[in-house]
């Protein structure tokens, strides 16, 4: 278990600001909210800040079980028809009554959001039935479409007609900008005052939430500071009151400051290498002599295998991660539907075995490749890229790496991908298995709401065939059945060398208890300042 926490089941921070009677929190991560509309993108650093504004269809309570939203019931109605019943007397941020029309309204138009597509997009119609009905129609049965709906954002019809706002913007493009960008309209426990993609996110409670409001917040900032020892300074010199993403190897020295704690929790997340699964050759890939490599290495199985077994995500957990991590080897995390943890074991490092299947590959002399590295997003992914580069030169892939800051990462992938090897964060929308497969590893077609983030390119008939059979499986046994067999299929086939779960580690001033969720979310209505 790598879940901690100290000073009881509840994290610390803040220092009271503002005006007399109002209690503020100033809160600070490594990457910026790239956006407040809640369809465009679904990284989850914008989703936890959008998430303060936008209420989804269905909720995620702190142990991020589903439980009434927006939908305060639903029902499978048969005919790949759900039902869900609107909440009465919800009120928008300007004032304004939610309505099945609104619901019904964001459900088609998050339905065609590129990111969103894996989940949503076998949606054909959502039908206002009534004030409070909504039916929901899908191309094919969906027996896990509630679960997805907690990625469901409800957002006014009306204000984003007045305001231009009914397309969605398109991030990837450089220099993008629209209405929804910078500005909000939801129903959620906070509204929006500003917001900078680059910079801060201004917030203030939303009197009128028809929710619980356990906490005592009333203001909020967040502010994107990119290098670590700058967040930790930060925080120690009283300038801000939490950080969510700490520097691991600062945790033992804010734990013995007397004013300060540190909370932690298994993230909802795991790290994998990609491997270029198609292209006939390798992007970035050549011989000893730099010549570009005729065939591609990664689409042979035997390569891949052999990385499976050279890196060693154990020493990776204990080194880089130092200890704040748990060894991955399926696709699949516990609190996922569908995870098997009889099966949850990876590949044995072996470099012997490593250098045999490179050799009966054609590579007994290895190659030259580059490894494409998000900086900042995740947890220590420098170093868990460099670490990953030393082991495979042990067994004779001599690997370049190439950092690059989170938005041109993205961009890279989303506009192409044009990326043959690389580190990624897999966080499954649902928090299903299910949608490990239909968003990750079945063969891309973005066309047929298919493999979307596959940015691998990763292709195989049989994981394709099973996994259109599970997503319209409602029988408990026969999709555990079919789980299974997509695992052990995809572990077999190495749709991607996988690593590690990370934890998610807050650092807190004291003053103020928040509870920290899986989904790394400050749900700020939970926020107490004392």
């Amino acid at each position: 278990m790598i879940r901690r926490t100290l000073m009881g089941a509840a994290a610390v921070l803040a220092l009271s600001l503002g005006s007399a009677g109002a209690e503020s929190l100033r809160f600070a991560g490594a990457t910026p909210a790239l956006t407040m509309d809640p369809h465009a993108t679904n990284d989850f650093t914008t989703t936890a800040i959008f998430r303060q504004v936008y209420d989804s269809l269905v909720g995620l309570d702190l142990e991020m079980e589903l439980v009434p939203a927006l939908a305060d019931n639903w029902e499978y109605i048969g005919d790949a028809t759900w039902r869900f019943t609107v909440r009465e007397g919800v009120k928008f941020h300007d004032g304004s009554d939610l309505t099945a029309g609104d619901v019904a309204f964001s459900i088609m138009r998050q339905k065609d959001s590129r990111f969103y597509r894996s989940l949503f997009g076998s949606i054909t119609e959502a039908n206002v039935v009534d004030d409070r009905i909504v039916e929901v129609v899908s191309s094919a049965p969906d027996p896990i479409l509630p679960r997805k709906m907690s990625r469901m954002f409800i957002l006014s019809q009306s204000w984003a007609e007045e305001n231009d706002a009914v397309e969605i913007p398109d991030l990837g493009a450089e220099g993008a900008e629209a209405y929804s960008i910078r500005n909000a309209m939801g129903t959620g426990p906070m509204q929006l005052v500003s917001h900078d993609p680059a910079g801060e996110t201004h917030l203030t409670a939303f009197d009128d939430y028809w929710g619980d409001r356990p906490g005592n917040l009333t203001e909020a900032t967040y502010l994107t500071i990119g290098l670590g020892p700058t967040r930790v300074a930060a925080l120690l010199s009283g300038e801000i009151d939490l950080v969510v993403d700490t520097p691991l190897q600062d945790i033992d020295r804010i734990e013995t400051s007397p004013d300060f704690s540190i909370s932690e929790t298994a993230q909802l997340l795991w790290m994998q290498l990609e491997l270029d699964g198609t292209r006939d050759q390798a992007l970035e890939t050549f011989d000893r002599d730099g010549n570009v490599l005729d065939d591609n290495p990664f689409r042979d199985i035997r390569v891949r295998q052999a990385i499976a077994h050279a890196v060693d995500a154990e020493a990776i957990v204990d080194r880089v991660m130092r200890g704040h991590a748990r060894v991955v080897g399926i696709a699949s995390i516990p609190g996922f539907g569908g995870y098997q943890e009889d099966m949850d074991s990876r590949w044995e490092t072996d470099l012997d075995r490593a250098r045999e299947l490179l050799a009966e590959a054609g590579y007994a002399d290895g190659f030259v490749t580059t490894m494409n590295c998000p900086l900042e997003r995740y947890v220590n992914t420098d170093d868990i890229c460099r670490a990953a580069a030393s082991m495979l030169a042990r067994v004779g892939i001599d690997v370049r790496i190439n950092g690059m800051v989170w938005p041109e990462f993205a961009r890279m992938l989303v506009n192409g991908p044009d990326s043959s090897f690389h580190l990624i964060g897999m966080s499954p929308d649902s928090r299903d298995t299910q949608d490990a497969f239909t968003g990750y590893i079945m063969t891309r077609d973005p066309d047929a709401n298919e493999g979307f983030f596959n940015w691998a390119l990763f292709t195989d008939e049989e994981i394709d065939e099973k996994t259109r059979t599970l997503t319209e499986t409602f029988d408990e046994n026969e999709r555990d059945e079919l789980y299974r067999d997509l695992i052990e299929r995809a572990k077999e086939q190495v749709n991607a060398v996988y690593l590690h779960q990370p934890a998610i580690v807050w650092a807190m001033r004291e003053g103020v208890e928040a509870p920290i969720r899986a989904d790394a979310t400050v749900t700020l209505q939970n926020v107490t300042v004392r």
